[in-house]
């Protein structure tokens, strides 16, 4: 699956210098940064819900909850 994202100058710019410092394409720099991302995410939300559940919940299940009926 392909995605078009914009980035302005400045970005691309950095982008491309990591790209070229670590030997790996762009299109890699941005799957590994959107993996990190959602997963930090993920994080955040289950903490959050976490609060206002019953602690009978396990974090797994809880995250699997909320990621089912988003």
């Amino acid at each position: 699956m392909q995605v078009l994202v914009r980035l302005s100058d400045e970005m691309y710019a950095e982008l491309e210098k990591l790209s070229k410092i670590l030997g790996v394409s762009k299109a890699e720099i941005m799957r590994i940064a959107l993996k990190e991302y959602i997963a930090k995410k993920r994080k955040s939300v289950t903490r959050r819900m976490r609060a206002i559940v019953k602690p009978k919940i396990s974090l797994e299940k809880l995250e699997e909850i909320y990621w089912v009926y988003r």
